[in-house]
């Protein structure tokens, strides 16, 4: 029996582990939308790319950009074309082993006109914080 006394504190705390995980994941996800939106806001496309790693890839309805100065070319164009009061809203993520998987809504202005769609990433830790590899989204029809 004193064997197995090891096992099972190991089993049991793996999922505290995991569960402590997945809190800051969620509120580093959180922070995460918060800087991005203020960053789009401001017109900031150098912290937008920032929070993408080196060779990431985001697909858009644009087209895709390849790698974090691709992307950063990318939020440049979007700011020109005047979108504006964007926001971010993630609606549900879950970490596996060393990736996040994150999905919500987005919604901008081009001029008075709302837009809004989904979007989907996954992000893993670099250098102790979460930086997106691969991103998705789209314009939600009217």
């Amino acid at each position: 029996m004193l064997r197995l006394a090891p096992i099972l504190v190991l089993l049991l705390a793996v999922p505290y582990n995991v569960m402590a995980e997945e809190k800051l994941d969620d509120a580093a996800m959180t922070e995460m939308h918060k800087r991005l939106a203020e960053a789009y806001n401001r017109g900031d496309a150098d912290t937008m790319a920032d929070a993408f790693a080196e060779n990431a890839i985001r697909v858009t309805p644009t087209g895709i950009a390849q790698g974090r100065d691709a992307i950063r070319r990318s939020f440049q164009d979007a700011v020109k074309m005047g979108l504006h009061d964007y926001s971010v809203q993630g609606l549900t993520s879950r970490s596996e082993g060393t990736f996040v998987f994150d999905a919500g809504t987005w919604q901008a202005k081009l001029g008075d006109r709302p837009f809004h769609g989904y979007y989907t990433s996954i992000l893993t830790r670099e250098g102790g914080q979460l930086k997106i590899m691969e991103e998705t989204v789209n314009v939600a029809a009217p």
